[in-house]
């Protein structure tokens, strides 16, 4: 299924995969920053005190590479997405590629990272532009689309927080272990079109952007630092439903699309660790 993304910002840190690092048994125990597993990492092999020899040799992985991209989005605001690339496309953007310089501009699709709520960006092509951060257009500057089932009851207006509506979207695609992910939608007259015009098992391909949040919870000196991604929906295309007693007529296709509510920075607000872009 349609699984795509367009990002454009610039990078706050980049790294390439150390293939020969020791593995950390305990998940506490990796730092923030330590490279993370994705649906696409390779499955750990099993230790034994002594294995066959191969009739074939393994061939050797080229090993991932790692940025941050600090981005805005269409509500004003700004958000760090990681990213991550191999072979040719890493080269290029490690040699080429200024941190906290140069604007660039990578596309790719969404996947999500193992044993987190963080969705990271596989990019597949990048472009350096000739901007300043600036001079970068909000409104297309953060682009999802997916084209997938929505796996989510949907609840009526009066049963249901009136702020945000979050729901799952499997996106399948091949050799893909988790296709789900999670969407918010944070206006309400868009909450109400998608609650009245789709319910459970309906295919659709959703527009939004990707946001990621620093959470910080804990005690003082016990701290803890998660970071939570969602896709954030402006508008959707009803296509069908995988429920075979649902038969839509494709000739009457409805697409819904609403603008995003700009953040007013000027009024007073009490700050949060959610409100923080994630570094």
């Amino acid at each position: 299924m349609l699984n795509k993304v367009k990002i454009i910002g610039k990078i706050r840190s980049k790294e390439f995969e150390k293939l020969n690092e020791k593995k950390v048994d305990d998940a506490a125990a990796v730092a923030p920053e330590a490279i993370p597993k994705t649906d696409e990492s390779p499955a750990e092999e099993p230790t034994e005190a002594k294995k066959p020899e191969p009739k074939f040799p393994k061939k050797k992985r080229e090993p991932w590479f790692y940025f941050n991209l600090f981005a805005p989005v269409p509500s004003s605001s700004l958000t760090i997405l990681r990213c991550i690339t191999q072979g040719e496309i890493a080269a290029r953007i490690n040699e080429e590629v200024q941190e906290e310089e140069d604007v660039i501009e990578v596309r790719g699709y969404l996947r999500n990272e193992k044993n987190s709520r963080q969705i990271l960006v596989r990019v597949t092509e990048f472009t350096k532009l000739d901007i300043s951060f600036s001079k970068i257009n909000i409104q297309n500057s953060n682009q999802v689309r997916l084209l997938g089932k929505v796996l989510s009851d949907l609840q009526p207006v009066e049963k249901r927080n009136p702020e945000v509506l979050s729901f799952k979207l499997a996106v399948p695609r091949e050799g893909v272990k988790s296709p789900l992910f999670f969407c918010r939608i944070n206006e309400e007259e868009l909450m109400s079109e998608f609650c009245e015009k789709l319910q459970r098992n309906d295919i659709i391909l959703l527009e939004g952007f990707l946001q990621t949040q620093k959470i910080v919870w804990g005690e003082e000196g016990e701290k803890k630092i998660i970071r939570i991604s969602s896709i954030i929906c402006s508008g959707f295309t009803l296509l069908d439903s995988d429920l075979v007693d649902i038969f839509r007529p494709l000739d009457n296709l409805t697409r819904v699309v609403k603008s995003i509510r700009k953040i007013d920075f000027s009024k007073p607000k009490t700050k949060t660790a959610a409100d923080e872009p994630v570094e």
